[in-house]
């Protein structure tokens, strides 16, 4: 009889607890129920002592959290291309400070001179008219080589029936020695009188400018020009001799 009392009672604890079981398995998960074989023994041991004893089984702890995954590292930031300059402009250079000492100015370069030799010109201007005996005017200069020479000379001419008339005789002349060789650059300015043809009628006035560049020999005398009077047949001839003090 005791033992079919047990019986009984282990199947209603089996029973007890299924139902509990699903219960549980309707709300929350929990692991599955033991065995009833395996739980016989327990609940026959607690019949024997006349108190039902339910297989529950323990609460599932909760599950902890999962650490954070850490946060990735910023990637470095390129830093801003400075701004194109503007078509047209230049960038502008920084301005120099007034304390650093500025740049000393070149100096111009200096001409070069000659050699420390005089030169002696000999000028002679030739008037001839026709054949009259010509009227010869001789001008002398020394000029340093490589540098320049001039003389003027202005003559107040007074003439029956005109106003006084003044009379230019200039010599411009630049030597150089070139070797054994002379390289003369020279000028003149000459004026022409004339008588009046009749002594109701002016006077008359003819001008003379020359310019000529020519190779001299030391010592020697050489013609330059010979200019001819457009109206008559006067004639003036400009002769020059260079010799090289020494």
């Amino acid at each position: 009889m005791k033992i079919r009392t047990v019986i009984l009672a282990a199947a209603a604890a089996a029973f007890a607890s299924a139902a509990a079981a699903g219960a549980q398995t309707a709300t929350t998960p929990a692991p599955k129920a033991r065995p009833a074989v395996a739980a016989a023994p327990a609940a026959a041991a607690q019949a024997s002592t006349g108190v039902a004893a339910f297989d529950q089984a323990p609460p599932v702890p909760p599950t902890p959290p999962s650490p954070p995954a850490p946060a990735a590292a910023p990637a470095p930031q390129t830093p801003p291309a400075p701004p194109a300059p503007r078509p047209g402009t230049s960038p502008r250079s920084p301005r120099a400070s007034t304390g650093e000492a500025t740049a000393p100015t070149p100096e111009p370069a200096r001409r070069n001179r000659g050699q420390l030799i005089n030169l002696r010109l000999e000028f002679t201007v030739t008037d001839q008219i026709g054949a009259a005996p010509p009227v010869r005017k001789t001008i002398t200069m020394n000029v340093a080589d490589g540098e320049s020479g001039r003389i003027r000379t202005n003559a107040e001419v007074f003439r029956k029936n005109t106003a006084p008339t003044i009379v230019p005789l200039s010599v411009d002349a630049y030597p150089e020695i070139d070797g054994t060789k002379i390289r003369l650059r020279a000028s003149l300015e000459y004026q022409l009188l004339k008588d009046a043809p009749e002594p109701e009628l002016p006077a008359g006035k003819t001008s003379i400018t020359q310019s000529v560049t020519a190779i001299l020999s030391d010592g020697v005398s050489t013609v330059l020009s010979q200019s001819a009077d457009p109206l008559t047949d006067r004639k003036v001839t400009l002769e020059v001799k260079a010799t090289i003090i020494k």
